[in-house]
């Protein structure tokens, strides 16, 4: 691995045995940023994900790259991994290499699950792989593989009751958490590729004595709900590449607006729909939808029917789609306890070890749980608001009106699609409202009942908050029967731009439809009238 590691960094990281994010990257690394790259060998495909790790321990996926390698081929009939499938992975890791090398990557993590893991060949292949392209990978065992999928998704959403599932080309991992604690870890050989190699024809397509053979193996495989034993208020949530297909082509469907995958809403009755009109298509046909291309083709029917058949045995009539698993739990693990992930055997203590938890304190969210608490603002609002001041904010302060909307759709946040749309249509509007105005309108089918009246309350409460960070001040507020007053703490005297508060608190009194004053400290008071 020395074409991608340097010596300081790594001596550093090394050194960073039981320490939380916080500690580990406050303490010991540079206030700089650095890249790593995830590779994941599938038992269908390899991909790499490369990240900007930011001093603080967070990170952000900058590329994505992956080929259709096919290393685990005929694995059930020979025991073996694919001769033509190690070739191409050879050849693939070969030009990753040298991407890593042409984008000055300081650390490289390497994976491989189902199909290495089970051939009688596999850690052959690592051998050989290593010597070829200097890459060390790290077989995950099935449980491991099972958690860091979920970690990597956990930490990319609100919820903590979840069933997370990640459907791959071998195998299916199911990770039932109540309240973020993992109860039921299973693993089950229900991969897309794999079964379609065993039950499909040579076209792609399904004679109808073969199709049931494979609902029968899927309906005997998969569990039932009162044996994973999970709660009502449980949230269905699944990664992989037939995930995200489906997700696509269901956008394409029914022409929905937003161009994003990740927390997007797929229902049952869309999944079976999908799957009954690819089964009527050939391979070719598939091949030629921009949802699926190629890649996907092959596979995607069974996949469709294997996530069908999952919903309608564990009485989902929903799930959220996410683009976050495995790759992004290998980088958590390796970024909040390095010395865990190198001596492997990731488990279940470990893994709830490094999720993330509640949002800590951020003084610049304090004035949304006072009018949270005082009845002012609903729960979707301070979820909005959270979300908006807590993650978004930077962006906020630092981007033009016109491009402000599209820089945070763009972004994985943990809110819904129609949670996270709100909230950029509310900072715009902080900025320039007749912007925000066309925003509203032309995505009013998914927001909803959001309402015009709920996005401008919110907006107001951006602009007051502004003011508060940029003049580095605190806010208390008191709220009484027609009335809220803000206690302002500043240390910038008469300099405080009182003519802003002036008009921002008169937009909070507009859409709170209360009297606002503010008081500063305990003897001036802002005058607007």
């Amino acid at each position: 691995m020395a074409p991608y590691s340097k010596a300081n960094k790594e001596d550093i990281l090394e050194l960073s045995t039981q320490m939380r994010k916080s500690d580990l990257f406050e303490q010991n690394v540079p206030n700089t940023s650095w890249k790593v790259s995830v590779i994941d060998l599938g038992y269908n495909s390899l991909k790499m994900v490369s990240y900007e790790v930011r001093p603080d321990g967070s990170f952000r996926a900058y590329d994505q790259r992956g080929e259709l390698t096919k290393i685990g081929e005929g694995l059930d009939r020979t025991g073996r991994l694919s001769q033509g499938g190690i070739q191409s992975t050879l050849r693939v890791l070969a030009l990753l290499n040298e991407i890593n090398r042409m984008e000055k990557v300081d650390k490289v993590l390497a994976v491989a699950t189902s199909a290495v893991r089970e051939a009688r060949d596999g850690l052959h292949f690592v051998k050989k792989a290593e010597s070829a392209t200097n890459i060390r990978f790290r077989i995950l065992d099935k449980k491991e593989e099972a958690l860091y999928s979920y970690v990597g998704g956990a930490n990319a959403t609100n919820f903590s009751t979840v069933l997370f599932f990640d459907l791959g080309g071998g195998s299916l991992e199911l990770t039932y958490a109540k309240d973020r604690k993992i109860k039921r870890l299973l693993s089950l050989p229900l991969g897309a590729l794999r079964l379609t190699e065993t039950y499909g024809l040579n076209h792609g397509g399904y004679s109808k004595r073969e199709y049931e053979k494979l609902k029968s193996k899927i309906g005997r495989l998969l569990p039932a709900r009162t044996e994973l034993e999970l709660d009502d208020d449980t949230v269905l949530i699944g990664v992989g590449g037939t995930v995200r297909a489906l997700a696509r082509y269901d956008q394409w469907r029914n022409g929905y607006l937003l161009n994003k995958v990740h927390n997007y809403i797929l229902r049952r009755k869309s999944v079976i729909d999908s799957h009954k009109v690819l089964k009527s298509m050939t391979v070719n046909d598939i091949s030629r939808l921009d949802s699926f291309g190629k890649d996907r083709a092959e596979s995607v029917t069974t996949g469709s029917l294997i996530i069908a058949m999952l919903m309608d045995r564990l009485n989902f009539d929903e799930m959220m789609v996410s683009t976050h698993g495995l790759r992004d739990g290998i980088l958590t693990e390796y970024l909040k306890d390095t010395a865990s992930y190198v001596s492997g055997k990731f488990n279940v203590e470990k893994s709830e070890k490094i999720l993330r938890g509640p949002q800590v304190n951020d003084p610049r969210i304090s004035i949304l749980r006072s009018l949270y608490g005082k009845g002012l603002l609903n729960a979707t609002e301070e979820t909005i608001l959270k979300e908006a001041i807590g993650s978004f904010m930077d962006l906020y302060l630092t981007t033009r009106p016109e491009t402000l909307f599209y820089s945070i759709i763009s972004l994985d946040s943990v809110l819904d699609h129609q949670q996270q749309l709100a909230a950029a249509i509310v900072l715009v509007r902080a900025k320039s409202p007749k912007m925000a105005r066309w925003y509203l309108e032309y995505y009013s089918p998914i927001l909803q009942d959001i309402r015009k009246d709920s996005i401008y309350k919110m907006a107001a409460i951006v602009v007051l908050e502004e003011i508060l960070h940029r003049t580095g001040s605190k806010a208390r507020i008191e709220v009484r029967r027609d009335e809220i007053e803000i206690n302002i703490e500043s240390v910038m005297g008469k300099a405080f731009p009182e003519l802003l508060l002036s008009e921002a608190l008169e937009e909070v009194e507009r859409t709170m439809k209360k009297r606002v004053r503010a008081t500063f400290g305990k003897n001036r008071r802002a005058e607007r009238y």
